[in-house]
């Protein structure tokens, strides 16, 4: 039943970079029909591969009989069943992806559950299923609808033109196309859409940029607070000057140090169809108690706020500014900006024509394609220079080993900025910040794609289209450095990925400079990880021996540490212990 609520999106797959992974598995399912077997297989894949880990309690579990939500009866009544189903979990939960068998997997997900019961789909891991592709169906990538043909958009296979599998096909990964299929499909989302049971009609990204937009010119004020957005998320249509309105009057009359509670009382006036929406009040105390359950003052203030700013920066379009406290239009993309205003603020009612939305959404705008290969500005090169000694002077050195951490171990950062860049980007932002604090007089030239205020959005995009490919560049006298870090613990990623790259981007830098007669004479690289493997010390001798690149590994925290104490980028040439060659007994 639709019924007026505030705008929210889905959480399930709150990593953008999961998006892709899911969308690539789906690929081998094209075309064909969901049914019982095709669904508990599309989910047996997703679990094969690793994108999606259930825990033992879940996945491990052996569950003989269940009625609670759902009715649930285990296929394998034999006595050993749980044995099994715990046997096979082990050997999944220990192994690599994809080496368990899909027809394993399916066993485990025909004799355990998961508490989840979506209308139309069948209680347990089909639910699941439901679950993990919806937002996707919203967003015009898929189209995962029980009893029907599963399709792959035009712009799904631009979310997935680097990926195989589940994963990158290599690593020279160019993070583009995602963005190019992220802005194409926040460009034309509707709020209300096949797929939502809600009454308003709002094209929601470009509502938010013409608030924003409108802010500023007629009153000055570039951004909004992140104490704004509820306001936005209680808005019910495209009428953007109105709500505009409605904020600038509410900062005039309360500022911006105001309680949550206080824009909770005035963001729930919006949702009472009995009140003007153009007249600054706060909710009845009658509404507010009978609408707060439904109209969670958590969700409304921290929860879905939380998730437009980490959606929407997924299009590049969005800065952070105010140390993470507002949001603005990105001035570097001001042409695609102005795309997404005059293309796309007109509501199209699509009623419960699931097949018109998904031709309308999937369908790729080339005007809002990235390219990969886009040489980058002074202005931006200086904002992330800014952004990096910024941020080297503001924190101290427990700050960043914490969030580093934080990266590699794939746990959220409660801080306001780094909270919205995911965990790749956010390491390379940290280590050039590091070496920057170490060292103030360093030359530190990061390469990852940032906002007009250096925050980065994502990575750098790798040796490709003419690029050297580096992570981050170091200069100091005659010496040209290469820090190069990565979240990834796994042994093999580290020692047949990582380190051959970094071979070549030292390689390629040196030569460079040779050609283009800079006056660097010494190239050496840091890799920057955490789990360094013995194997790593190995390679990294091997490549010194066969290539003349020398390549120091660091632990992380190790890292952060002794940069508390150098004096020059030659002070990192060293072989820590825990990567020291192995060498026969005696030698």
């Amino acid at each position: 039943m639709r019924r007026r609520k505030p705008i929210s999106f889905d959480t399930t797959l709150r990593n953008p970079g999961r998006i892709p992974q899911f969308i690539s598995i789906l690929k081998k399912f094209e075309g064909k029909e969901i049914d019982d077997e095709i669904a508990l297989a599309l989910e047996g894949e997703i679990i094969r591969q690793k994108i999606f880990e259930p825990t033992k309690g879940t996945l491990g579990t052996y569950i003989a009989k269940y009625d609670k939500k759902f009715s649930f009866e285990a296929d394998d009544k034999s006595a050993n069943a749980s044995e099994k189903v715990s046997t096979i979990f082990e050997r999944w939960k220990e192994e690599d992806p994809g080496s368990v068998s899909l027809n394993d997997i399916v066993y485990l997900l025909k004799n355990t559950i998961t508490a989840h019961k979506d209308k139309g789909w069948k209680g347990g891991w089909e639910s699941r299923l439901h679950t993990q592709f919806n937002f996707l169906n919203e967003l015009g990538f898929v189209r995962v609808v029980k009893g029907k043909k599963i399709i792959i958009s035009e712009n799904g296979n631009l979310m997935i033109h680097e990926y195989e599998n589940g994963y990158p096909k290599n690593e020279m990964y160019d993070e583009s196309f995602e963005q190019s299929a992220f802005l194409n499909a926040f460009a034309k989302y509707q709020i209300n859409n096949p797929y939502r049971s809600n009454t308003i009609s709002v094209n929601f990204f470009p509502l938010v940029l013409n608030v924003i937009k409108y802010l500023d010119t007629t009153y000055n004020r570039p951004g909004i607070s992140k104490q704004d957005l509820p306001f936005i998320i209680t808005w019910g249509n495209n009428d953007y000057r109105t709500l505009g309105e409605y904020i600038y009057k509410f900062r005039k009359k309360f500022g911006y140090n105001t309680s949550d509670e206080l824009v909770y009382e005035y963001a729930m006036n919006l949702l009472d169809n009995s009140t003007p929406n153009n007249i600054l009040a706060p909710a009845s105390k009658e509404f507010i108690k009978l609408k707060k359950r439904d109209y969670k003052f958590d969700k409304i203030m921290t929860e879905t706020p939380d998730e437009v700013i980490r959606k929407l920066r997924l299009t590049m379009l969005i800065s952070l500014r105010g140390a993470g406290r507002f949001i603005d239009i990105n001035r570097n993309e001001n042409t695609k900006i102005n795309h997404v205003l005059s293309t796309y603020m007109n509501n199209i009612d699509f009623g419960e024509d699931v097949d018109s939305y998904s031709k309308y959404m999937g369908k790729i705008d080339n005007s809002l394609m990235f390219e990969s290969n886009q040489v980058e500005t002074q202005e931006e090169k200086d904002a992330k220079e800014v952004a990096i000694e910024d941020w080297a002077n503001k924190y101290d050195w427990s700050f960043f080993e914490e969030e580093m951490m934080n990266s590699v171990e794939k746990r959220p950062s409660s801080h306001l900025v780094l909270k919205y860049i995911k965990e790749t980007a956010r390491l390379e932002f940290l280590s050039a910040i590091v070496i920057k604090k170490a060292l103030p007089d360093l030359k530190v030239v990061a390469n990852y794609k940032a906002d007009d205020q250096g925050i980065p959005f994502s990575t750098a995009s790798g040796g490709r289209n003419n690029q050297i490919g580096a992570d981050i560049d170091v200069f100091e006298n005659e010496v040209h450095a290469i820090l190069e870090p990565t979240i990834s613990k796994q042994r093999s990623f580290q020692v047949e990925h990582e380190l051959p790259s970094i071979r070549n981007h030292v390689l390629e830098s040196a030569k460079k400079d040779v050609a283009d007669s800079n006056h660097y004479k010494e190239w050496f690289s840091l890799f920057i990880a955490s789990n360094i493997s013995r194997d790593v010390g190995d390679q990294s001798e091997l490549i010194r021996q066969t290539n003349g690149v020398k390549i120091y590994p660091w632990d992380i925290v190790d890292f952060v540490n002794y940069s508390q104490n150098v004096r020059s980028i030659r002070d990192y040439k060293k072989i820590r212990e825990y990567a020291m060659p192995q060498k026969m007994p005696g030698m």
